[in-house]
């Protein structure tokens, strides 16, 4: 492939990839000019820098030569966002079809590809194969492909973090589970700036739920709010449900009956519109419960 316009698209798609602006990919290696003009398919890069490039960007140089007219940003979102959204719906065999039928393309054989399919090849080891030990495994495997420093943790580490501690809460493990939502709470305070606040709102909802069953119900509250304060700032309706449910069972927990059933009557509304039946035919019962404890106070 030796078209300057090509290897342009293929250096551009693979940072976007990476998340790395221009300054960081080009630092040491060229000017931020040059690989705008490198990207844009201007000028050429040589050899030197396409190598520098491609090891930045973990890619084997003649990745370059070989890939052809592949360009593989769009194509990338798309497989992830699909993969995701079979997490959302817990549809882990899809997931686990996806992950096997994709992680050999040779358009993904960089780290931050390898990093997405292990991460979901691990949480599938989980919840099709019940294999804890080998999920976890995989897990901090899949943080380390990208590790770069002891001290941060990039947003995709903090997500994949966030698996780690669902799996323990999963197992009951729940000091454990708590203090690991902990510690991707820590490092997101340590980024300059969070570009997914999904990030931030799943680690808010793990914490709500794991002090909940810890039976720390005001200590969940403070995180579901927090967590839904999120969702209304981005204007998202992501967990948005799971929120106002969290927040209604633990007030009804404290006692506060009146107001915890407002907010199961919230959660019902987003799953309604949602359509995730499931969810609300499960809190119309809960709410029913609750109902009839009210009225016998």
């Amino acid at each position: 492939m030796n078209d300057k316009k090509q290897v342009g698209q293929l250096i551009q798609d693979l940072r976007k990839i990476a998340e790395m602006t221009t300054v960081e990919l080009s630092k040491g290696i060229c000017t931020e000019e040059e690989l705008h003009r490198f990207e844009q398919g201007e000028i050429h890069a040589s050899s030197e820098v396409l190598y520098h490039l491609s090891k930045r960007l973990g890619v084997p140089m003649n990745y370059f030569f070989e890939a052809g007219e592949l360009t593989p940003n769009d194509y990338s979102k798309e497989i992830k966002s699909t993969i995701r959204h079979y997490i959302r719906k817990r549809d882990y065999e899809t997931v686990l079809h996806m992950v096997n039928k994709e992680k050999d393309n040779p358009m993904f054989q960089d780290p931050f590809h390898a990093q997405f399919f292990l991460w979901h090849e691990a949480i599938c080891d989980y919840y099709i194969e019940n294999k804890f030990e080998q999920a976890l495994r995989k897990l901090e495997k899949a943080i380390a492909f990208t590790r770069t420093s002891e001290q941060f943790y990039s947003e995709k580490e903090i997500a994949i973090l966030n698996s780690i501690a669902i799996i323990y809460e999963e197992e009951g493990h729940l000091k454990k589970a708590f203090s690991t939502f902990m510690e991707g709470l820590q490092h997101i305070a340590l980024l300059p700036k969070l570009k997914d606040p999904l990030v931030k709102i799943r680690i808010l909802y793990g914490l709500s739920r794991a002090l909940f069953q810890m039976e720390r119900y005001e200590k969940s509250v403070k995180y579901a709010q927090a967590g839904l304060e999120l969702c209304i700032q981005h204007e998202t309706l992501y967990l948005l449900g799971e929120l106002h449910y969290q927040i209604g069972e633990a007030l009804c927990q404290l006692g506060e009956l009146k107001e915890g059933i407002a907010y199961l009557e919230k959660a019902i509304t987003v799953f309604e519109i949602e359509q995730n039946e499931a969810f609300v035919t499960i809190i119309k019962e809960e709410m029913s419960k609750y109902q009839e404890t009210k009225k016998k106070s």
